[in-house]
Protein backbone atom coordinates (compact mmCIF):
# COMPACT_ATOMS: atom_id res chain seq x y z
CA UNK A 1 0.00 0.00 0.00
CA UNK A 2 2.94 2.40 0.49
CA UNK A 3 4.20 1.75 -2.49
CA UNK A 4 1.36 2.92 -4.18
CA UNK A 5 1.00 5.92 -2.46
CA UNK A 6 4.41 7.19 -2.88
CA UNK A 7 4.07 6.38 -7.23
CA UNK A 8 1.09 8.66 -7.04
CA UNK A 9 2.61 11.46 -4.39
CA UNK A 10 6.24 11.05 -6.76
CA UNK A 11 6.56 14.27 -9.33
CA UNK A 12 7.24 13.16 -13.06
CA UNK A 13 10.40 15.08 -14.25
CA UNK A 14 9.32 15.93 -18.31
CA UNK A 15 13.12 16.00 -19.08
CA UNK A 16 13.56 12.22 -17.81
CA UNK A 17 10.17 10.80 -19.41
CA UNK A 18 10.14 10.74 -23.22
CA UNK A 19 8.15 9.41 -25.66
CA UNK A 20 11.79 7.91 -27.36
CA UNK A 21 13.01 6.50 -30.36
CA UNK A 22 11.56 3.40 -30.52
CA UNK A 23 7.93 4.80 -30.34
CA UNK A 24 8.30 7.41 -33.63
CA UNK A 25 10.17 3.67 -35.45
CA UNK A 26 6.89 2.20 -34.57
CA UNK A 27 4.69 4.59 -36.01
CA UNK A 28 6.37 4.94 -39.06
CA UNK A 29 6.78 1.56 -39.49
CA UNK A 30 2.53 1.34 -39.11
CA UNK A 31 2.32 4.09 -41.58
CA UNK A 32 4.39 2.14 -44.08
CA UNK A 33 2.79 -1.13 -43.43
CA UNK A 34 -0.30 1.27 -44.22
CA UNK A 35 0.34 2.51 -47.13
CA UNK A 36 1.94 -0.69 -49.09
CA UNK A 37 -1.44 -2.44 -47.88
CA UNK A 38 -3.45 0.39 -48.87
CA UNK A 39 -1.80 0.41 -52.69
CA UNK A 40 -2.20 -3.23 -53.00
CA UNK A 41 -5.72 -3.17 -52.15
CA UNK A 42 -6.22 -1.16 -55.24
CA UNK A 43 -4.66 -3.15 -57.40
CA UNK A 44 -6.11 -5.90 -56.32
CA UNK A 45 -9.77 -4.15 -56.80
CA UNK A 46 -8.39 -2.71 -60.70
CA UNK A 47 -7.87 -6.50 -61.63
CA UNK A 48 -11.57 -7.61 -60.67
CA UNK A 49 -13.28 -8.16 -63.76
CA UNK A 50 -17.14 -6.28 -63.24
CA UNK A 51 -19.86 -6.88 -66.39
CA UNK A 52 -22.11 -4.35 -65.52
CA UNK A 53 -24.66 -5.03 -68.32
CA UNK A 54 -24.97 -8.42 -66.85
CA UNK A 55 -24.81 -8.57 -63.42
CA UNK A 56 -28.10 -10.20 -62.47
CA UNK A 57 -26.96 -12.80 -65.03
CA UNK A 58 -25.58 -16.21 -63.68
CA UNK A 59 -22.35 -16.65 -64.12
CA UNK A 60 -21.55 -18.99 -67.19
CA UNK A 61 -20.31 -22.21 -66.56
CA UNK A 62 -17.61 -24.57 -68.39
CA UNK A 63 -20.40 -26.84 -70.10
CA UNK A 64 -23.52 -26.51 -71.89
CA UNK A 65 -26.83 -26.27 -69.41
CA UNK A 66 -28.49 -29.69 -69.06
CA UNK A 67 -32.28 -29.92 -67.71
CA UNK A 68 -31.10 -31.93 -64.64
CA UNK A 69 -29.08 -29.38 -63.62
CA UNK A 70 -31.94 -26.67 -62.90
CA UNK A 71 -34.11 -27.01 -59.76
CA UNK A 72 -37.39 -27.61 -59.48
CA UNK A 73 -39.89 -24.63 -59.86
CA UNK A 74 -41.86 -25.96 -56.65
CA UNK A 75 -38.44 -25.60 -55.04
CA UNK A 76 -39.18 -29.48 -53.57
CA UNK A 77 -35.67 -30.29 -51.43
CA UNK A 78 -36.44 -33.98 -52.47
CA UNK A 79 -32.58 -35.61 -52.21
CA UNK A 80 -31.96 -37.17 -56.16
CA UNK A 81 -30.90 -40.58 -56.38
CA UNK A 82 -28.88 -41.98 -59.29
CA UNK A 83 -29.53 -45.41 -60.88
CA UNK A 84 -25.62 -46.33 -59.42
CA UNK A 85 -27.20 -45.79 -55.70
CA UNK A 86 -28.65 -48.87 -54.35
CA UNK A 87 -31.54 -48.64 -52.50
CA UNK A 88 -32.21 -50.28 -48.85
CA UNK A 89 -35.33 -52.07 -48.60
CA UNK A 90 -37.59 -51.06 -46.23
CA UNK A 91 -38.05 -52.49 -42.38
CA UNK A 92 -41.12 -53.86 -41.18
CA UNK A 93 -41.49 -55.01 -37.84
CA UNK A 94 -42.04 -58.91 -38.71
CA UNK A 95 -38.63 -58.49 -39.75
CA UNK A 96 -36.48 -57.48 -36.93
CA UNK A 97 -34.28 -60.17 -35.50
Amino acid sequence: MTAMISLQTAEIDPDVVKPGWIALLIVLALAVATFLLWRNMGKQLKRIDVDRDGADDPAPSGGPASPDDSQSPAGGAEPKTSEATPKTPDRTSSETP
